[in-house]
């Protein structure tokens, strides 16, 4: 492993710490595929810019839906919409009954959609700092299952 200069390492640190506050907030691409780049990076590097970057971005993004669910127009949407009343009940009645755990949990599956997945438990939750913390989390997660999964197919694949 050897690492680039110290500039270059943080800028491209930064860069996952960017990306991953973009799959949080508007990015409908995959989470913790930055841990790919643990040849290159220090990976302690990669996990702490990456779960900050997704801790930050699903604040942003709890802040956003509580305050979007308390509008007028998203209240008229509500009425309009059935199927996004559906949703919306739904989701409110999964976070009421698992909360923080349910989103840890959902968002440490590789493959899940982050970005979906935390503006509908942002609309139903009400604990933002909590919220945020366990999105963080999760992306750790997923991060340490990808490693080992790819880690696991080098070994397998001569």
């Amino acid at each position: 492993m050897q690492y680039v200069g110290s500039v270059a390492t943080f800028g491209a640190l930064f860069l996952i710490f960017l990306y991953e506050l973009g799959t949080a907030v508007v990015l409908p691409t995959p989470s913790g595929i930055a841990v790919l780049g643990h040849e290159h990076l220090p990976l302690a590097g990669i996990f702490a810019f990456a779960v900050a970057g997704k801790t930050l971005g699903a604040y942003l993004v709890f802040l956003l839906g509580d305050r979007v669910k308390d509008t007028a127009r998203f209240r008229r949407l509500i009425a309009k919409r059935r199927w996004v009343e559906v949703g919306f009940a739904w989701s409110e009645r999964f976070v009421r009954r698992f909360g923080i755990l349910a989103v840890f949990v959902l968002l440490s599956i590789p493959g899940f959609p982050d970005t979906v997945s935390l503006y509908l438990f942002a609309l139903a939750g009400r604990r933002p700092v909590g919220f945020a913390v366990a999105s963080g989390l999760a992306t750790a997660l997923k991060m340490g299952l990808l490693l080992l999964g790819f880690r696991g197919l080098e070994r397998t694949i001569p």
